[in-house]
């Protein structure tokens, strides 16, 4: 009988010891586990997020909304690396949008738990003064760190003429092109954990096709290709109008097509006629200089005809050619 009730007490021990063995192991996986998710909340909270829209997109929405039109934008939004910001470079095409009438980020990954995101913290700025200042709410979503999850923001500003006067008084003054930046915060989950990822994104999106503004047309003429002060000029020398064109825009180039017409006063038909492609990089002036030669005296004018700028007749400088 002892020897039996020993070998229950012996069994109880054991027993005891197994259960005490599974909630440490329990209690070791259970901690590992919540410090995985605290490691990966910690390591999200100080990331960013990239919004993303693509300038055809805003370009319809400004567009829209200046004509009263209830207008919507889809964005996308990815976690990123801290201090994120994505800010339009140099467009040395003219975006197949205008044309007809995306922003490429490279990101790099991060391995924590994938987060979800909800809420979206927007401010909206045209030119730098703020148009809107609203809170979107959204259902948690799960959200990479290369692939967007996208979302569609009713962005409905407070005043609608000061927008409309912002939007105007830029494309006049940039030819066309706004600059547009959106800026806030998304709220990140991890399970039960959550942050407040802040965004910036600008661009500058064309509302109207944009044009070259002429800064200088006149005469030129030179001698093994040194230019001299424009004046009298004889047959034989060679010369030509010169012109300087700026491109008003912050990150557009722009290329025309220049037609150059030479006249002799007096004669209707045009005596010289010459097509040149005119480019000028975003807020760069570039110089080009169409060459002629005269083969008759007389007194001589010049038009210019391209889609953002002409010269006429009446308003061409003249330059006497003698023997």
């Amino acid at each position: 009988m002892a020897e039996k009730e020993k070998e229950k007490i012996v069994s109880g021990e054991e027993l005891m010891g197994l259960v005490q063995l599974v909630i440490i192991f329990t209690a070791i996986l259970a901690g590992r586990e919540i410090g995985n998710i605290y490691g990966s909340y910690n390591e999200l909270s100080k990331m960013a997020v990239a919004l993303n829209f693509s300038e055809e997109g805003m370009s319809n929405y400004l567009r829209d909304t200046i004509q009263g039109k209830n207008a919507t934008l889809n964005v996308g939004l990815a976690v990123t690396i801290p201090g994120f910001t994505s800010t339009e470079g140099q467009v040395t095409q003219t975006p197949d949008y205008v044309r007809k009438w995306i922003i490429s980020v490279t990101l790099s990954p991060i391995v924590v738990t994938q987060p979800e995101v909800s809420d979206v913290e927007v401010i909206f700025l045209v030119e730098g003064h703020q148009v809107l200042s609203k809170m979107f709410s959204f259902p948690r979503a799960k959200v990479g760190y290369i692939s967007f999850l996208n979302r569609v923001i009713p962005l409905t500003v407070d005043d609608e003429a000061e927008f409309k006067n912002l939007v105007s008084d830029s494309a006049a003054a940039h030819s066309g092109e706004v600059e547009v930046t959106i800026t806030g915060r998304a709220k990140a989950n991890v399970l039960f954990f959550e942050s407040m990822l802040p965004f910036k994104t600008t661009k500058y999106p064309l509302v109207s096709p944009p044009t070259l503004v002429l800064d200088k047309a006149e005469w030129s003429v030179w001698d093994r290709l040194v230019t001299r002060i424009p004046g009298p000029a004889k047959v034989g020398d060679r010369m030509g109008p010169e012109i300087a064109v700026s491109n008003p825009t912050r990150v557009h180039s722009i290329t025309e097509n220049t037609t150059l017409a030479v006249y002799i006063e007096g004669t209707p038909e045009a005596v010289f006629t010459q097509t040149k492609r005119v480019t000028a990089a975003a807020g760069t002036v570039s110089t080009y200089i169409f060459d002629f030669i005269p083969s008759i005296p007389g007194t001589y004018y010049f038009t210019l005809k391209s889609a953002g700028f002409s010269v006429t007749a009446d308003t061409s400088p003249r330059l006497v050619v003698t023997p």
